[in-house]
């Protein structure tokens, strides 16, 4: 096999051979990746072809890589970052306030929170283009899938060590809701700690809700007591604890990028708001007064 790799693979039947890897999966593949399943297939047939190799073998319960296709992982994986390097540095060297900003934010921190003042940053930079995900994971910006992060994390642990930021203040806790149950965060085993020191350490724990949003609804359905930020449940549901520090609250962009100049404007816009939110953080005023954006 002369040629060299550029010549042989496309790299986006790379990205489909390395996301059917991961997930074992072509349907969570194409899912992950966002394009159809029979997109997925195609791409695998032909990056089996281009290679005289068969990378998968196809079963019942899914896709299951060969020897051949393991062997080839690590190569590939230096390939991936490789990539991203390239990527990055190519985002990093465009210094013009335009262009997208990828910016990762759970969806109920972006809508009850920060809209105003990411309307505010829209409007003041007309040809900057904001594109959310909503997530709650960090691993999306380290992995090159975010620009800009806004993370909500547990006290005192820091977010991944290869991310640079700012932490600009806590997120105020308390419980809220109704009911002889507690509605879990991640089931009954993990949630026990944490409820058992709360004023009511006795109740039984059911369900596993993470998504803020969906926490705040079956809360407000009556499905039972949740423990929220402030932020998030003082306008809907009545307090039945006094607000103590419960997230750190971070804005965070990946070190490669930090000096790229639109990056840097709106990770500072966000900083600014986010302190200047401090008192409905804290769970001192409610969401929605005092809150006109700079």
């Amino acid at each position: 096999m002369s040629a060299g790799l550029a010549e042989i693979l496309d790299w986006d039947d790379v990205r489909v051979f390395l996301a059917v890897v991961r997930a074992s999966s072509a349907r969570k593949a194409s899912a992950e990746l966002g394009v159809s399943r029979p997109t997925v297939t195609r791409r695998l047939t032909a990056m089996e072809a281009r290679l005289g190799l068969e990378l998968f073998e196809r079963r019942a319960d899914g896709l299951h890589p060969t020897q051949a296709a393991m062997d080839m992982m690590p190569a590939v994986e230096r390939a991936e970052t490789a990539m991203l390097g390239v990527a990055l540095a190519a985002q990093a060297a465009n210094q013009q306030m335009r262009g997208p900003i990828r910016v990762s934010v759970p969806a109920v921190v972006a809508a009850d929170l920060l809209m105003d003042d990411l309307v505010a940053f829209a409007n003041r930079w007309p040809e900057i283009d904001l594109i959310f995900s909503g997530s709650y994971q960090v691993s999306d910006l380290a992995q090159g899938e975010a620009d800009v992060a806004i993370r909500f994390q547990p006290l005192a642990v820091p977010p991944d060590e290869t991310l640079t930021g700012r932490k600009v203040g806590n997120a105020y806790m308390a419980i809220y809701g109704e009911g002889n149950n507690w509605i879990g965060n991640r089931g009954a085993t993990e949630d026990r700690a944490w409820v058992e020191r709360t004023k009511f350490p006795r109740l039984p724990i059911r369900h596993a809700i993470w998504d803020g949003e969906i926490l705040r609804s079956a809360c407000i359905k009556g499905l039972g007591l949740a423990r929220m930020p402030c932020f998030m449940a003082d306008e809907r549901l009545r307090r039945r604890s006094k607000p103590e520090p419960g997230l750190d609250v971070w804005v965070l962009v990946h070190p490669d990028l930090k000096r790229n100049p639109r990056l840097r404007a709106f990770r500072d816009a966000m900083t600014d708001a986010l302190r200047r939110l401090e008192p409905v953080l804290q769970g001192k005023v409610k969401p929605g007064r005092g809150r006109k954006p700079r």
